[in-house]
């Protein structure tokens, strides 16, 4: 049997580059207006400038970089930008949790109640790590069992830079019992089929989670203006 073209591994290396760039770009540790060169680039992530082509495709169509007559620039985040991230996703989580909660299937709640329960456990053992991947794996498991296919490739064509700001506001001093508390609620509201009460409460889990996403991204630029201002 033939092996896999390296193209396959190209395109793996591509994803990966892509992902530590849309993180650098969005905890503002690359400005807007930032030049992005491709050498530079290879030799900072140990790969060949095709992945590092790869990865600036993914984030153009993302909206975080742009390709113009100067290269390749950061086009980065604002606040508006992180405000229309989190609304979206309250649009798109919040019809997906009303759909489970009105259909009000086990095998939902199965599901979804694994990725809970993985998060109290992290919270126990303070293993932040396992605890974010667990909070991505539910609020992508929301998306999936809403069984709303539009909704699901909305959710998927955004999804990184959601799940990245998600990842960026998981800092190593919050309080993971109580965060994870807060997905059992949401869980038990999904549960009694109260689909107004658990948009509710998706609604103030996510209006935290962009609370902190803002004080990211101003940190980010206060260190930004203090560097720069040292030079």
């Amino acid at each position: 049997m033939r092996n896999p073209p390296v193209i396959i591994h190209r395109e793996a290396l591509g994803s990966q580059v892509a992902a530590a760039l849309r993180e650098a770009i969005a905890a503002g540790k690359l400005a807007r207006g930032e030049r992005l060169i491709e050498v530079d680039l290879a030799a900072k992530y140990g790969v060949s400038r095709g992945p590092i082509r790869d990865a600036i495709r993914i984030l153009q169509l993302e909206g975080l970089v742009e390709n113009g007559s100067g290269g390749v620039t950061v086009a980065g985040l604002d606040q508006d930008d992180i405000n229309e991230i989190y609304s979206l996703r309250g649009a798109i989580e919040g019809l997906a949790v009303r759909l489970i909660a009105q259909r009000r299937s086990h095998d939902d709640y199965e599901r979804l109640g694994h990725h809970v329960s993985v998060m109290e456990q992290a919270a126990c053992t303070s293993d932040s790590a396992s605890f974010a991947q667990a909070d991505i794996a539910f609020h992508n498991e929301i998306c999936l069992v809403s069984r709303h296919k539009r909704l699901a490739d909305v959710w998927q064509r955004y999804k990184a830079i959601m799940m990245t700001l998600l990842r960026l506001t998981l800092s190593p001093d919050q309080d993971l019992k109580a965060s994870a508390a807060k997905h059992r609620k949401l869980l038990d509201l999904i549960r009694a089929g109260d689909p107004h009460a658990a948009e509710a409460e998706l609604t103030d889990h996510l209006d935290g989670s962009r609370a902190r996403m803002v004080r990211v991204w101003e940190h980010a630029l206060e260190r930004r203006r203090s560097e720069e201002a040292q030079q």
